[in-house]
Parts: C-alpha cells; sequence; structure tokens
C-alpha cells in the first residue's frame, strides 16, 4: 500500500472513529459543533457529506481531530490509535477477502448451498 492509500484510509477510518464514539455517546453533528464551539456546517463538512459545492469532504486537521477528541472526553492520542487499528485491519482484512473470496474447505460448503 502506498503513502497516498494508507492517508485516504487513516482519514476514512478517524471519521468512523469521530461517528463511532459520537454514537457510543449519542451525540449527533449538532451536538458536537455545539461542545467544540462552532457551527453544524464545520462539523458536516468534515464528518458528513463534505462542501456542498464540490461533494468532497474537509479532511480533518490536527487541530480538529484536537480539538473533536477533547469535546468527547477522549484523548487525541486514543482518537488517532483507534483510527489507526481500523486502517491497518481493513488492509489485512482486504488482503485475507482478495485470497479467499468462495472458498471453503472440502464438504465444509453444504450449508452455504442450501442458502
Amino acid at each position: 500500500m502506498d503513502d497516498d492509500e494508507l492517508a485516504t484510509r487513516f482519514s476514512d477510518a478517524m471519521v468512523s472513529e469521530i461517528k463511532a464514539e459520537m454514537g457510543r455517546q449519542d451525540l449527533s453533528s449538532r451536538g458536537l459543533a455545539r461542545l467544540i464551539g462552532s457551527n453544524p456546517q464545520f462539523v458536516s463538512s468534515r464528518l458528513d457529506g463534505g462542501n456542498p459545492r464540490t461533494g468532497e469532504r474537509v479532511v480533518l486537521n490536527v487541530r480538529d481531530i484536537v480539538v473533536i477528541a477533547n469535546a468527547l472526553g477522549i484523548s487525541y492520542v486514543e482518537l488517532i490509535a483507534r483510527a489507526e487499528d481500523v486502517a491497518r485491519r481493513k488492509q489485512d482484512y482486504d488482503l485475507v477477502a482478495n485470497e479467499s473470496i468462495n472458498e471453503f474447505p472440502d464438504g465444509d460448503d453444504a450449508d452455504y448451498d442450501r442458502a
């Protein structure tokens, strides 16, 4: 995997981890915006639909990560570690999935055939 692909996976994983923590805390994007002293569009542009003109999500910067982690009551180091773990697990999963799609040991695919 090259650096650009890893950066994209990490960025996606960071957004996923922030959203997962928001879910655990039953916190909406609007609620997070209030906690960080920003507007909902700021949060949406980084976590949801992205820039309304381009449709692209704004990449989180270091300040965003620190501010959001603090608002969620977790350390930015923990948030980064979670995102890195997710990004690397996805890489591992992709490698395994590509090698094993539709492969079953002999005799173990009977239930699959009946489904």
